[in-house]
């Protein structure tokens, strides 16, 4: 479990990939479906295990870090959801 602090980013990612691809493609629905669920499963995981890894790790001066790298890679997977909507909306 160590290593999830590395993977902020990546469980928002996949989650906001299925969703953009499950609203595109509601006929397709089990793999973006399973996927979401990973995604969201991830996301939970880096979230909580790796934040209190990286607070264990980081001086209590570094909680300003530790918490703008969560929000980030949250942000990041509702960018990635919405730019990967736009581009297989732009397929069609």
């Amino acid at each position: 479990m160590s290593f999830l602090f590395a993977f902020f980013a990546l469980g928002p990612g996949v989650c906001g990939f299925s969703l953009a691809y499950l609203l595109r493609h509601p006929d397709e629905w089990p793999a973006p479906t399973l996927m979401l669920a990973v995604g969201l499963a991830l996301t939970v995981a880096t979230q909580t295990w790796g934040a209190a890894k990286l607070r264990r790790l980081l001086p209590p001066y570094r909680a300003l870090h530790i918490t703008a790298t969560r929000w980030g890679g949250i942000a990041l997977g509702v960018v990635l959801a919405l730019l990967a909507y736009f581009v297989l909306l732009a397929q069609a």
